[in-house]
């Protein structure tokens, strides 16, 4: 069996600058700055951004660099206490107010981008005594203006979750009514409403990642909060649900729709509160050492976004009081560090 030493030699490489396309696991000693440098895999990190100017518990939609923050629950000392319709854009550092939603709304959920996305369903009212109403509202951001589109067969509230895209989108579990019954119906959307197949689980505050077409769910509760947590998942092609890997611990309440079905983040969750953060490589979910840095109780689906699993961006939150707080999630992935500096 061959030897590092029989295939690169004793010595390391030395350069009087970095090679401008390392290999993985390469090392080089930099002469002009007197540093070991190798191209190596990082640690994943989550970091503070920009804080919302509206404490609320928003969902949010779009990127890292391009973010977008709408309706949500404003808890007191914000006043005054409700659902909320307004809206903020994110660029990779501050927040941005943008035109109100149209129908005042929390445990919202959308998809999509800053300039292309759709807010669906929650419960709908204003004010700390309501009252309250899970909504079928269904709503378009063109980047500038929020537009009514036409409802969804079902009204849904609880984290009731979809991914996709703006045009192409799958809606699962949810609540159906404000006594927290929970929901196993399907509703996909593509620019007209129909019906999927059922979801394997009648649940609430599921989460989700992926597309239409290749999505994965995971986690959520049986009933209404307090009642029994799932650590199951399933994978969506379209038409049918295929059960995958579980969860490390059943919990409810994961940020979701980062990523792909096969490499994709969670974090948050509820089991009770925690801090986790989740890989998921298509078969199998494993605990990522990077927590988010608040620490905030629960991210919750409709709270987390991003287009890959080394990207993500969450704001805001639930809780006693709700907060600004905004956080951004930045994956391992392969960079030049330097091991000896002389």
């Amino acid at each position: 069996m061959s030897t590092y030493e029989n295939l690169h030699g004793r010595r390391v490489n030395v350069v009087s600058s970095n090679p401008s396309n390392p290999e993985a696991g390469e090392v080089w000693y930099n002469s002009t700055l007197g540093q070991l440098k190798g191209y190596v895999l990082g640690s994943a990190v989550w970091t503070s951004g920009g804080t919302l100017n509206t404490k609320r518990s928003a969902t949010i939609a779009g990127t890292v660099s391009a973010g977008l923050a709408s309706f949500g629950y404003i808890y007191p000392p914000s006043s005054p206490e409700g659902g909320s319709y307004v809206t903020e854009e994110y660029n990779g550092t501050a927040w941005t107010s943008a035109n109100n939603g149209n129908t005042q709304r929390y445990q919202v959920n959308s998809t999509g981008t800053q300039t292309a996305a759709v807010a669906f369903g929650g419960y709908a009212g204003t004010g700390d005594a309501g009252p309250y109403s899970v909504t079928t509202a269904f709503e378009n951001y063109n980047g500038t203006t929020w537009t009514n589109l036409t409802g969804a067969p079902t009204a849904k509230a609880g984290d009731a979750p979809l991914t996709g895209t703006s045009t192409a989108l799958v809606q699962v579990a949810g609540i159906v009514d404000t006594s927290g019954t929970p929901s196993n119906q399907v509703q996909e959307y593509n620019g007209s409403w129909s019906a999927g197949e059922n979801y394997p689980a009648s649940a609430q505050a599921v989460s989700a990642a992926g597309t239409l077409t290749a999505a994965i769910f995971m986690g959520g509760a049986t009933n209404a909060p307090g009642s029994s947590r799932l650590d199951t998942a399933f994978e969506y092609d379209g038409t049918d649900f295929t059960a995958t890997g579980s969860l490390t611990t059943a919990s409810t309440g994961f940020g979701g729709r980062t990523g792909t079905q096969t490499a994709s983040i969670f974090a948050g969750g509820a089991s009770p509160f925690n801090n986790t953060t989740l890989d998921y490589n298509g078969s199998v979910f494993a605990v990522n050492p990077a927590t988010p840095v608040s620490g905030r109780p629960q991210i919750g689906q409709g709270k987390m976004s991003g287009t890959a699993a080394t990207a993500a961006l969450v704001c805001g939150a639930g809780g006693t009081p709700t907060l600004t707080t905004t956080e951004e999630f930045a994956g391992a992935e392969l960079a030049i560090k330097t091991f000896i500096d002389n």
